[in-house]
């Protein structure tokens, strides 16, 4: 099932029309305060509130794995894409969701210490059920946006962040992340993130390298 295809297209459209439009004008926001120029990995886990019972095979959580990166094409503008997926599998069925992002983050310095980063996207995911080789699928894709913040509890060494995002699908779930991350010079980034939502807590290891 596809929904939102021609808002899909038209966020796509916009964003990609970003980097000339930054390139033209200043914000006049000022610098962030940290990079987002960035590639980077997250692995580990998705629990739902209640366990799934697919063909009387219960499903207590999932593996999780995430790729993302983004590109700071001026102070206050940085474009986004990511791809993520969770799984898992019993003797005779299999649960898989995955999903595709591309996003606009405007970076808005508060201090010499903070960044409040306003978000907008569009996300695409499918959700994939197999039992004794047979295999269901449906697919969907959204408006998304979010709000996120970043503080430096020590410059250049720990960061602390938090946020909420959602989308505007009618049924869908807002979900709040909190995390902190230890800096290995100006390039190296370990990242622990906790995320919850109505039906679902994950929590993840990550690395990025910035620039």
């Amino acid at each position: 099932m596809i929904r939102m295809h021609s808002l899909t297209v038209a966020a796509a459209l916009a964003i990609a029309a970003v980097p000339a439009v930054a390139q033209e004008h200043n914000t006049g926001l000022g610098k962030s305060n940290f990079s987002y120029s960035t590639l980077g990995i997250q692995l580990g886990k998705v629990t739902p509130d209640e366990e799934i019972v697919f063909l009387n095979e219960v499903y207590e959580d999932f593996g999780a794995a995430a790729l993302n990166g983004s590109f700071q094409v001026a102070d206050n503008f940085v474009i986004g894409a990511g791809a993520s997926a969770f799984a898992n599998e019993g003797n005779r069925t299999e649960i898989t969701s995955s999903s595709v992002n591309l996003d606009l983050y405007i970076p808005v310095p508060l201090g010499d210490r903070v960044d409040l980063i306003p978000r907008i996207g569009y996300v695409s995911s499918e959700i994939e059920l197999c039992a004794d080789g047979l295999c269901a699928t449906e697919d969907d894709s959204a408006m998304s946006y979010g709000l996120a913040a970043r503080i430096w509890a020590v410059p250049g060494s720990l960061e602390i962040s938090g946020g909420f995002s959602d989308t505007n699908e009618a049924e869908s779930e807002s979900v709040t992340s909190i995390g902190a991350a230890l800096w290995a010079g100006e390039h190296h980034r370990f990242a622990l993130n906790y995320d919850a939502s109505d039906s679902f807590d994950a929590v993840l290891l990550g690395y990025s390298y910035n620039w």
